[in-house]
């Protein structure tokens, strides 16, 4: 799956966030897009994701040769961001369980079992816990684990190394290392410099014309 931007611009009213911005997202590739708050980088993963359409500029998304439309899109894509909730009252069991249900997919005791493990969560310490008495960062990694559950080819990460400490935040960057070995695709917004080093291409909002 590839993602282009070609000439896309931003602007809520008179005020640009961003204008004139061309690159292509490859699988394979993570690509980090920077800049100071309020610039414009949640707005871009959300055109990336087609949950917003730009003001100017066009996007396509293509397998192959073939444009990915609609649910072909939606089933290839995974946006994970500081927007995304578990229900405070489902334990973390049911909170991936009703994620992954959407996605139509079934979440089984082992995959569920093996998944916590590899986000560093204990799964005898979740067990009938609510979500609501999760931490920021137990929340953060069951994120995580929901988005490699996924099996999306893209994903979309918005602020992926929030309220995780340092080895929350390897763990994320190589998750996402891997991804993209096997031939996946890492769109992640970030203003953590080590994120921004991990990748392979930056986007920074920050100029008034940004390209890739």
């Amino acid at each position: 799956m590839e993602i282009a931007l070609q000439d896309v611009g931003q602007a809520y009213g008179e005020r640009w966030l961003f204008r004139h911005i061309t690159a292509q997202f490859r699988p394979g590739t993570i690509t980090a897009v920077t800049g100071p708050n309020g610039s414009g980088k949640s707005t871009l993963l959300r055109i990336c994701a087609r949950l917003a359409a730009p003001v100017e500029g066009k996007v396509t998304v293509t397998e192959g040769e073939r444009p990915l439309v609609k649910a072909d899109y939606r089933e290839r894509l995974a946006l994970v961001t500081p927007e995304l909730r578990f229900y405070p009252c489902l334990t973390a069991w049911e909170n991936m369980s009703f994620l992954l249900g959407l996605r139509g997919q079934e979440l089984s005791p082992a995959c569920y079992s093996e998944l916590l493990s590899r986000v560093g969560l204990q799964e005898a310490r979740l067990r009938g816990v609510l979500a609501g008495s999760l931490s920021t960062g137990q929340r953060q990694r069951l994120k995580l684990a929901v988005l490699l559950a996924s099996e999306a080819q893209g994903w979309l990460l918005d602020e992926p190394g929030a309220n995780l400490d340092a080895s929350g935040r390897a763990l994320v960057m190589g998750e996402a290392r891997k991804h993209a070995e096997r031939g996946g695709l890492v769109l992640w917004a970030t203003n953590d410099e080590r994120e921004e080093a991990a990748a392979n291409a930056c986007i920074d909002l920050g100029r008034s014309e940004a390209g890739l």
